[in-house]
């Protein structure tokens, strides 16, 4: 089975993401936008990795 290589480093950051939320509900001193912020970067990075792939490549 072929996993993307896309897909693959998202859900290792989604994973680690996870790992440091359960910290941040138990610190509620925490900047409100930090997991949004942090949700953006992971979107940006996936998109990076992604437009280097053609499109007639499945």
């Amino acid at each position: 089975m072929y996993i993307p290589r896309a897909l693959l480093i998202l859900l290792v950051i989604i994973y680690f993401l996870f790992l440091l939320s359960i910290d941040w509900v138990s610190h509620s001193e925490g900047a409100w936008y930090r997991p949004f912020f942090l949700g953006a970067l992971i979107v940006a990075f996936a998109s990076w990795v992604h437009r280097k792939r053609n499109t007639d490549e499945f």
